[in-house]
């Protein structure tokens, strides 16, 4: 098998294969005729027929079936397909396969290189085909392949908490540890569930006993909410939520500040503006962090980076908006930021995060931390 993108990339082949590079057969192979290029708007490349060109990659022999169907499923997902070639190696020609692309809507965008993939999107992309490869042998490829882009936003999520420094207490910090012993994903969808059998450490330094716990599986979120400091005024959303709804809430309309899932590859801030201009046609002016925090740390990785949007809501009129394509129905209110910390006292605010927000604005929108 002829690799010449994301494949070529090691520890991605190790998890795609399920063994160490120590255990494969690599060498040097050369393509004629063929060139590699990033997939135009995409994070993968393509390859393309293209006279007088040469594609450089790696040949990966000694597979047997099973090498072969988990390939087949990794690449089927992306409509890769293997497709006959033959490829100049130090030991001569030989005949081979390559993945070519079966999707006419990917095109060809600026030369690939694997080098800046890896940088980029490596961490990522592990994570995504842990996720993927997970199902090899359970679920059919063509079941996976519509959810892989929100594995990669968990796996995107996985890679900022890597990433973020510790702000956990620090009596201890350097001594904690956990051991996983079993990690199975039950059910992988929008979200996921992963059921966990562990042990860490306890305060007093022995480890624990082994315990069984779950954690629904979402990807990180940015949450904002704007404000004019010139007119005192807030702006809250009202719309439809499943969670209430399957809870047994008999109202499940709820205010709740702009948010929404952050992109694969994008930063929390710009998200933030882009769920402002989707959700409520706003331009936020700055972005004051208000928190990174857990709403549910007990049983979910929902993480929210929270902001305080400044905009002018001077001329603002609300009306119902939202995303056709996620079939939103929003409703936009504005209120006075003193409205809203009464209806926050009174608890007519069920969402936690729009709660926490307006009494931090309570607390901070006279301070210079505001109104710089």
């Amino acid at each position: 098998m002829f690799f010449y993108g994301t494949l070529c990339d090691l520890r991605l082949c190790e998890i795609v294969l399920g063994r160490s590079r120590d255990q494969m057969q690599f060498s040097d192979a050369l393509l004629h005729d063929h060139a590699v290029y990033w997939a135009r708007g995409q994070n993968f490349p393509v390859i393309v027929r293209e006279q007088g060109s040469t594609a450089k990659g790696l040949l990966l022999t000694g597979l047997d079936q099973t090498d072969i169907d988990k390939l087949d499923y990794y690449e089927s997902g992306f409509d890769y397909a293997p497709v006959p070639v033959t490829v100049e190696t130090n030991a001569g020609p030989q005949d081979v396969s390559v993945y070519y692309c079966d999707d006419p809507d990917v095109v060809s965008g600026d030369k690939w290189s694997l080098s800046d993939w890896s940088e980029k999107w490596g961490p990522t992309a592990y994570g995504a085909a842990e996720e993927f490869m997970y199902h090899f042998g359970k679920s059919p490829a063509s079941e996976m392949d519509p959810k892989f882009p929100m594995m990669e936003r968990r796996a995107h999520s996985w890679r900022m908490a890597q990433e973020d420094p510790d702000r956990g207490p620090e009596e201890g910090a350097g001594d904690r540890h956990v051991e996983v012993t079993e990690m199975t994903r039950p059910y992988t969808g929008f979200f996921a569930m992963r059921d966990y059998r562990l042990r860490y450490r306890h305060f007093d330094g022995s480890m624990s006993a082994e315990v069984s716990r779950a954690a629904f599986v979402s990807g990180d979120a940015s949450v904002v909410l704007p404000y004019d400091p010139e007119t005192e005024q807030i702006l809250v959303l009202e719309q439809f939520r499943m969670a209430p709804f399957a809870r047994g809430d008999k109202n499940p309309w709820l205010f709740e500040p702009i948010a929404g899932m952050i992109d694969l590859g994008e930063t929390p801030e710009t998200c933030a503006r882009r769920e402002a201009e989707e959700e409520a046609g706003l331009n936020i002016s700055d972005l004051i962090p208000i928190s990174k925090s857990y709403p549910s740390p007990g049983g979910s990785t929902t993480f929210f980076h929270s902001f305080l949007g400044i905009c002018d809501l001077k001329n603002y009129t609300p009306k119902i908006g939202g995303l056709d394509t996620e079939n939103e129905d929003i409703r936009p209110h504005l209120m006075f930021v003193d409205q809203a910390i009464e209806m926050a006292i009174q608890g007519r605010f069920r969402a936690l995060p729009l709660v926490m927000m307006v009494l931090w604005l309570q607390q901070y929108r006279q301070s210079d931390l505001v109104s710089r």
